[in-house]
């Protein structure tokens, strides 16, 4: 499959419906300034932005919610009701995908309490999805912005990582990568992405007021490109529904655009005519594929084979690999995160 299209997009946002300070129509300005196709805003348990959903002059508004008990946060998408927080994780889950909706484990390895946020972290690592989770697929939120963050702000360096924001963002967690690889190599499709989780907090300082991590700096930070064979309809409903097929199947790769963008990276496998991208499935039944990565930048790259580093190289590699697994792309400058692909993969 060769995807023609790729669509830049955010997700996990938050606006006056909830504890975001933002309206609507600031984010959909914020999100269209930043040269965003696409966002998806989950409120805090509540669906009242649902009116805004459709088109704004080139940008798609998607509305879920967020399921926020005082743990365990799971954004819920393409549900027309909210789904109580009341109920446990695997209930709320199950709940989400017998109403036709699917959704995404949020933040899940937070474990720092501090001024700036508590510990919302995803407890039960074993509540992966639905229990019916054959033929299901779920999200699971890699690289959480606001969370990584939060989880570096101590009482020396608050206010150095306020001003200088980069200094408290690193990457996502080395347990969540791993959780995520161990899901997919046992066959419980599980499509990564990268959440801004956007608030646009305002402190007081003693001059005033003050925005802290306005939604359009937020807007250019982690950046999902979903890949697609078609445009986005001008229809709202179907541009939405083709949002919601290229995540579910793990047609994506996310890049932090603080350190450049990737509008157009390849990572393919091919044999001959043949080629297969991102969320694709690829046999090795009629002999060895050469996969390919480029990112169209200097940046180091790697691809990582069922959860280890197979080769790695800076801009591009090429690979022939003769063994099944679940085969994805990383990319970083010098130490900092950068880049993650959604897998392909190979089966025998």
């Amino acid at each position: 499959m060769s995807s023609s299209f790729a669509y830049p997009g955010a997700l996990h946002i938050h606006t006056t419906y909830s504890d975001g300070t933002g309206s609507f129509p600031e984010v959909i300005a914020a999100a269209r300034d930043a040269g965003l196709s696409w966002i998806i805003v989950t409120d805090h348990d509540s669906l009242e932005g649902a009116p805004f959903a459709g088109w704004h002059d080139g940008l798609l508004v998607i509305v879920g919610h967020e399921i926020t008990p005082d743990r365990n946060h799971f954004l819920a998408l393409n549900v027309d009701t909210v789904v109580s927080n009341q109920l446990p994780p695997q209930d709320f889950i199950d709940e989400v995908y017998a109403r036709g909706g699917f959704g995404v484990i949020a933040h899940p390895d937070e474990r720092v309490k501090n001024s700036f946020k508590d510990i919302y972290r995803w407890d039960d690592w074993v509540v992966d999805g639905p229990r019916q989770r054959e033929g299901s697929v779920v999200g699971l939120e890699l690289w959480n912005l606001m969370s990584d963050w939060g989880e570096h702000l101590t009482g020396y360096n608050k206010e150095l990582i306020f001003l200088l924001p980069r200094l408290g963002i690193s990457s996502p967690s080395p347990a969540t990568l791993a959780w995520w690889d161990r899901l997919n190599i046992a066959g419980r499709r599980t499509f990564g992405v990268g959440g801004v989780d956007a608030h646009a907090f305002k402190q007081r300082v003693p001059w005033g007021e003050v925005v802290v991590f306005p939604y359009r700096w937020l807007f250019g930070t982690l950046t999902n490109y979903l890949l697609m064979d078609v445009p986005l309809s001008h229809d709202a409903v179907t541009a939405t529904n083709q949002v919601y097929a290229a995540l579910i199947g793990g047609r994506s790769y996310f890049v932090n655009r603080l350190d450049g963008d990737a509008p157009a990276i390849i990572f393919a496998a091919r044999r001959g005519i043949h080629r297969y991208g991102i969320g694709d499935t690829a046999s090795l039944s009629d002999g060895p594929l050469l996969i390919e990565a480029d990112v169209g930048a200097d940046a180091y790259i790697r691809i990582i084979a069922n959860g280890d580093v197979l080769t790695s190289g800076v801009r591009c590699i090429r690979q022939s690999i003769t063994e099944a697994g679940v085969y994805r792309l990383e990319g970083y400058w010098g130490s900092k995160s950068w880049l993650f692909s959604n897998p392909i993969y190979v089966s025998e």
